[in-house]
């Protein structure tokens, strides 16, 4: 059994989801497996020819059927479950990931001894080649309960946690965002143990169809979860 289960939702990423899958391949920590869930890509989305044509046997392509849910949420679930890992390592099919990111990522879980780990984060533009800032709100750093009950500042990017911890606490399908804040939140309350690492680790790609470009929803998912820890 593989040390690392990557878990990288996907819906219609068939022109992104290459540079992502190279940066997988080029880590510096070998011991991983790539579980890609397609959550249910248009018919003529490309990504499952895209994905078929590494010949790498540690990348694992899978559909999620309607029965298994739909959303990222569902897709996150889908993959923790099938993983054989002891890690799970949260990645996104737009993103490209540093080459150290596993090594340290499994580095700091055996000299912390914490639950989850997550690290830094630059967004980008790739039509510019501009690196953006996040403000200071959500500028990475130290877990702080304080600002975290009133910043969802922890990139879900950069995250990794361990796979029990992905079983006991499933990401909340209810949430159209947030569901990364959420999943946190939940964790926190039940006293799981943060670290930070203090490096980049992820790449976040800026483009139209990002989840930051979506238009405005109905509910403020973030003020929900907050509601629900008892947190406002």
């Amino acid at each position: 059994m593989p040390k690392i289960s990557c878990v990288m939702p996907c819906r219609d990423r068939c022109d992104m989801i290459g540079e992502s899958i190279k940066s997988i391949i080029d880590q510096s920590f070998a011991d991983w497996e790539l579980l890609i869930i397609d959550d249910h890509s248009s018919a003529d989305d490309k990504t499952e020819e895209v994905v078929k044509s590494f010949t790498d046997d540690r990348i694992k392509y899978f559909k999620l059927e309607d029965e298994n849910g739909i959303g990222i949420s569902s897709a996150r679930n889908f993959g923790t479950v099938i993983s054989t890992g002891e890690i799970i390592v949260v990645a996104d099919s737009d993103d490209l990931y540093d080459k150290k990111r596993f090594e340290l990522t499994v580095e700091m879980f055996n000299k912390s001894g914490c639950d989850l780990v997550y690290g830094d984060i630059e967004k980008w533009d790739p039509e510019t080649g501009k690196i953006g800032d996040r403000g200071a709100e959500y500028r990475v750093r130290d877990f702080d309960l304080g600002h975290f009950k009133k910043y969802d500042y922890i990139p879900h990017p950069t995250v990794a946690y361990k796979r029990q911890i992905g079983l006991d606490f499933p990401y909340n399908s209810f949430f159209r965002r947030a569901e990364d804040y959420d999943f946190l939140a939940r964790l926190v309350q039940h006293g799981y143990k943060f670290f930070f690492i203090n490096s980049v680790l992820v790449r976040y790609r800026e483009h139209k169809g990002s989840v930051t470009h979506e238009k405005s929803l109905k509910f403020d998912y973030s003020e929900i979860a907050r509601k629900n820890r008892g947190w406002l």
